[in-house]
């Protein structure tokens, strides 16, 4: 007999990926928060281009250049994971 559409599946224990899962829900929660920010860059991006009257919006952009924006803020974003120093203090 089928499961009902209602039906809760079997209990399955969270993926780890770092030694404290807190840390993994941290990392959930920031990138969720970074992909709706740069969804909300896309749509305002478009939105200033169709005020302005130009009639290139983001859903206008090559699929190339769409991708090298994604690509780059994905590295801004995930960067301080690499554990570098990114400003200029002491040496």
């Amino acid at each position: 007999m089928p499961d009902a559409p209602d039906a809760m599946p079997p209990y399955r224990p969270e993926q780890q990926l770092f030694s404290d899962p807190v840390i993994d829900r941290l990392m959930a929660v920031t990138m969720t928060l970074a992909a709706e920010v740069y969804i909300l860059r896309e749509r305002i991006g478009d939105l200033e281009s169709r005020l302005a009257g130009d009639d290139s919006s983001a859903s206008g952009t090559p699929a190339g250049e769409r991708s090298a924006q994604a690509a780059a803020f994905a590295a801004h974003v995930l960067g301080p994971l690499l554990g570098e120093q990114q400003s200029r203090g002491p040496q």
